[in-house]
């Protein structure tokens, strides 16, 4: 700082330092935003870390059913008591006998000859379809569990099989109300499919929705419908089908259905295929589980700053 003399009155003149630059902008835009930057990037790996845990817990959640499901499988051979009691848990297996069609079992082109007693559904849209090929399946938008009136005949008598808990398990959505037009997807939107309670392949049909327009209106549906199916895997009259569950009567007739602490299972491949199934199933969903949870803590981590 110092004075300069003009013959007038002195002044005092502040002598200041440029403002420092980085890079043709002032360092203190520059830190503010490489701040900006640094937040975005704890955001972006928050996020991840959330959507990858939310994906540990969905693959937990299918391991542990599917080792819940196992356990009770793989005691079936004990739970064939030659009395029925109310309440009770009976595994049986026997040939199915068909009393009462389900909703739209007359539209299922698997066996003329043989009725539908219940069947799981889904309505996709795909590129092209291979038989068992899951893998070509785009998007699901609808799925569900449909059941008529049948029952198993183990060799000792008829009993009855109630599906009604699996479909309200898994939400079902109700098949009549089904459109074609259907555009939202979500993860529930599988979970009829998905169910790790049944287990249906010996019979399995996929229909163009534009070949049933005795069912959907689909004169009415303004797009294509060349990549839309309708898929479904159904139990047939006459086939072995193996079911447990927990044992109630209806005026005196034994039904055979779940609950929350007795889940019902149905498997068309008998109870050995069913349980190494689930066995394979909880191994699989268990390492897909700790390897998200290993990577989201990791993301979590690094994004709240913790390391």
């Amino acid at each position: 700082m110092s004075e300069i003399s003009l013959g007038f009155p002195s002044y005092r003149v502040l002598k200041t330092r440029p403002a420092q630059t980085f890079r043709g902008r002032p360092l203190a835009v520059y830190k503010d935003v490489r701040a900006i930057r640094r937040r975005m990037v704890e955001v972006v790996r928050t996020t991840i870390g959330l959507v990858l845990l939310a994906g540990c817990l969905w693959f937990g959640s299918r391991a542990f059913t599917a080792r819940m499901l196992y356990r009770s499988v793989s005691t079936a051979v004990d739970e064939h008591p030659s009395t029925l009691v109310d309440g009770e848990t009976v595994a049986i297996e026997g040939t199915v006998k068909v009393k009462e069609l389900p909703p739209l079992g007359n539209s299922l082109p698997i066996d003329e000859k043989r009725p539908v007693g219940a069947y799981v559904w889904r309505l996709t849209e795909r590129e092209s379809y291979q038989y068992g090929d899951e893998s070509s399946n785009l998007i699901t938008y609808a799925s569900g569990v449909e059941s008529g009136t049948f029952a198993v005949d183990d060799g000792r008598g008829e009993i009855r099989i109630d599906t009604d808990w699996v479909a309200e398990a898994h939400d079902s959505i109700d098949v009549t109300v089904v459109s074609p037009e259907w555009r939202i997807s979500t993860p529930l939107s599988k979970l009829s499919w998905m169910s790790q309670y049944i287990q249906l392949d010996e019979h399995r049909t996929v229909i163009p929705i534009a070949d049933m327009d005795d069912v959907f209106d689909v004169d009415a549906v303004g797009e294509s419908l060349d990549d839309k199916y309708f898929e479904a895997r159904a139990v047939l009259d006459g086939e072995r089908l193996a079911v447990r569950g927990e044992v109630t009567f209806e005026q005196g007739t034994p039904v055979l259905r779940g609950s929350d602490e007795t889940p019902l299972v149905l498997s068309d491949q008998g109870f050995d295929k069913f349980g190494s199934r689930l066995r394979r199933q909880s191994l699989k969903s268990g390492l897909i589980s700790g390897g998200l949870a290993a990577i989201a803590s990791l993301a979590l981590a690094n994004g709240l700053g913790i390391v």
